[in-house]
């Protein structure tokens, strides 16, 4: 029986500078081997914590049950689920200090010990971002992933009419909106405008996360690499190859994460 988790030693395996991101040397360590999918990344600065939701693959392959997953907390190198919930994707307001935790039953914030605990919304909410310089707040709602903004004071919610679907989103600091619609391309929507934009030269379904950077740069996670998704310029920016189908990508500082099927990596930059 495999034990559902192991943690290992990242110092033993790191590889060389090999791994080349933005025209710069990385090496490439596991931090995390854990069984199952994990996705949906997102890093805490304050707390040096790294976010995750882990899917339960025997569940996402069978279409008569429904999809299990867990939000944890990896911190110092131990996973810690957060028992009281059926999370589902995480976002962190910096500038609050809060831990904001999507569930099959509203919106959530995460307490000091470890607790979610329920704010407002009884929505299925698949997905939340937070912009990093912005009090907006971004969910995607099940069935139908329809994209709202959040209004936690009136616990109202706005949606936003001219996208379709999303499955995978961010919001830069200029409002500008990134998304996936049903496994075909990836779009923005930007803002003040009605009409989405597609970004040209990625495969159909090929698209797996998108995050911010410390620069306000929108980074796509697809199936062969990542690239950097301009408002301005409908061709993405390549930055880095990948040898594996990533699920999930996190940025901290020069330092990044990209996780896969039973493993979450962390990248630094070689001196």
């Amino acid at each position: 029986m495999w034990p559902l988790i192991f943690i290992l030693i990242t110092s033993a395996l790191a590889d060389n500078c090999s791994h080349i991101f933005n025209d710069r040397n990385y090496t490439k360590s596991a931090i995390l081997t854990i069984k199952g999918l994990p996705t949906n990344l997102v890093y805490n600065p304050k707390s040096k914590d790294l976010l995750f939701t882990l899917i339960d693959l025997e569940t996402l392959q069978n279409q008569e049950v429904q999809t299990k997953m867990d939000q944890y907390v990896l911190r110092y190198g131990e996973p810690i689920k957060i028992d009281n919930i059926n999370g589902q994707s995480a976002a962190v307001d910096v500038k609050n200090n809060i831990v904001y935790i999507a569930s099959d039953n509203g919106l959530n914030i995460l307490n000091k010990t470890d607790r979610a605990i329920h704010i407002g919304y009884k929505d299925d909410i698949v997905q939340i971002f937070k912009p990093q310089n912005s009090d907006d707040i971004y969910a995607v709602l099940f069935p139908d992933n329809e994209v709202y903004k959040l209004d936690l004071i009136n616990e109202e919610k706005e949606r936003i009419e001219n996208i379709p679907c999303a499955f995978i989103i961010a919001v830069d600091d200029n409002g500008n909106i990134f998304y996936e619609c049903e496994a075909k391309y990836v779009k923005v929507l930007l803002k003040g405008f009605q009409e989405s934009i597609e970004f040209v030269g990625l495969p159909k379904n090929s698209a797996r996360a998108v995050s911010m950077d410390d620069n306000n740069r929108v980074i796509l996670a697809s199936n062969d690499g990542l690239y950097w998704l301009k408002p301005d310029n409908m061709i993405p920016k390549k930055l880095m190859d990948l040898d594996y189908v990533p699920a999930g990508i996190a940025f901290n500082g020069d330092n990044f994460y990209i996780s896969t099927t039973e493993m979450i990596y962390e990248y630094n930059p070689c001196i």
